[in-house]
């Protein structure tokens, strides 16, 4: 007797005219999805032998998997909702930063007329640092100023001590200044210490991820999640 409970045998194969071919190539459809799986399924159970019926405990078991195929879709749709979502609340927090400053983890100092904004170190090592130096730097690059900032203890956080003049004493103009931070421990080995910075919220635009970035007047943008800190 010939088996038919096959899908691939001859005598049970469909005509192909019942079939709506829609990837011509497996590179157009690489993967089944719902649709394809449930199709499978009834398939399935249209072309079986009706002599040798699928076993309930078969049955079962497919019927289960395509339980977990759908839930599994289920869960990745309320995943890109909650995405989505998160995404929205965001760029709304995002807009309202729009002409503040904010703190984040950076190496460039902002000089206002006010002065210089809070600009801080911190050595995050438990290694004591003997000898911290930061070099400050203007927008051409040339070093303008050089300061000896002494020692650092392990979880110290220091405020960058710069009265934003030069190395002759001139008062430099407003803008941002890139400062690079020098540390070593007693036995010369650099250490590398963190810097935040507090720099003015200039725009804000989507980035790839859908996650907001956040232009800084002055510096580059950085991401919504990278702000530590928004000045009231």
């Amino acid at each position: 007797m010939t088996n038919i409970g096959s899908i691939n045998n001859t005598a049970a194969k469909p005509d192909a005219g019942d079939t709506d071919v829609k990837f011509q190539t497996k590179e157009e459809h690489a993967s089944l999805d719902r649709d394809d799986f449930m199709k499978l399924f009834v398939t399935q159970l249209q072309y079986q032998d009706p002599m040798n019926p699928m076993k309930s405990a078969e049955m079962a078991s497919q019927v289960a998997q395509f339980n977990m195929v759908d839930l599994m879709y289920k869960n990745n749709s309320a995943l890109e909702n909650m995405t989505k979502a998160e995404n929205m609340a965001a760029s709304v927090n995002a807009i309202g930063l729009l002409g503040h400053r904010v703190e984040y983890a950076g190496s460039m100092a902002f000089v206002t007329e006010d002065g210089l904004q809070p600009f801080h170190i911190k050595n995050e090592s438990d290694t004591q640092a003997t000898s911290v130096q930061a070099s400050i730097y203007n927008q051409k690059g040339a070093l303008i100023r050089k300061l000896d900032l002494g020692p650092m203890d392990p979880g110290q956080d220091i405020k960058l001590d710069w009265d934003a003049t030069d190395a002759s004493g001139q008062e430099v103009q407003p803008g941002s200044y890139k400062v690079s931070i020098d540390a070593v421990d007693a036995s010369g080995q650099e250490l590398d210490l963190k810097t935040t910075t507090m720099g003015l919220v200039s725009g804000i635009e989507t980035g790839p991820d859908g996650f907001p970035k956040i232009s800084i007047k002055g510096d580059k943008p950085i991401d919504f999640k990278e702000i530590t800190k928004v000045e009231s």
